[in-house]
């Protein structure tokens, strides 16, 4: 697959492409040069959102039983 740059240094990734490595707008990619001049590597970052689900209630297990029997009662 070959692209274009634009004059504002902008590429329009192929849709193939960007549907296989589940590229959606908003997508955030890191570029990186490698040890070979012609050769830069691309790595599609996590989204922010499913890093922050995949972490929600991670520390439970961590809390123990000691800190819920602690925990003020709820008043009526």
């Amino acid at each position: 697959m070959i692209t274009t740059v634009t004059g504002k240094h902008q590429i329009t990734i192929p849709a193939k492409l960007a549907a296989a490595m589940g590229i959606v707008p908003g997508s955030r990619l890191e570029w990186q040069t490698t040890s070979q001049p012609a050769v830069i590597r691309v790595r599609v970052l996590p989204d922010r959102k499913a890093i922050a689900n995949g972490l929600l209630g991670a520390g439970r297990p961590y809390l123990g039983a000691s800190t819920a029997a602690n925990s003020p009662k709820p008043t009526r």
